[in-house]
């Protein structure tokens, strides 16, 4: 997940954290750099969940990518 600023990914990271949630405060791939620093990645069955907790905490990403091979595909 991208959120666009870093201070957006530490106010997500302190959410999740909230709600016990598995995540990762990574440095944005460089496929991602245009959009921001830090992302946030979360396995794919804890998707619903996290962002059910984030919008509750009243940070929602800008933008939500997939791995797929090399790349990122915005989901």
């Amino acid at each position: 997940m991208a959120f666009g600023s870093t201070h957006r990914a530490l106010k997500a990271e302190e959410v999740l954290r909230g709600y016990s949630i598995a995540f990762r405060l990574l440095p944005a791939p460089r496929a991602l750099e245009p959009y921001c620093d830090l992302v946030i990645s979360v396995k794919g069955e804890d998707l619903g969940a996290a962002m059910e907790a984030l919008a509750s905490g009243g940070v929602r990403p800008k933008s939500t990518y997939r791995k797929e091979g090399e790349g990122y595909v915005k989901v």
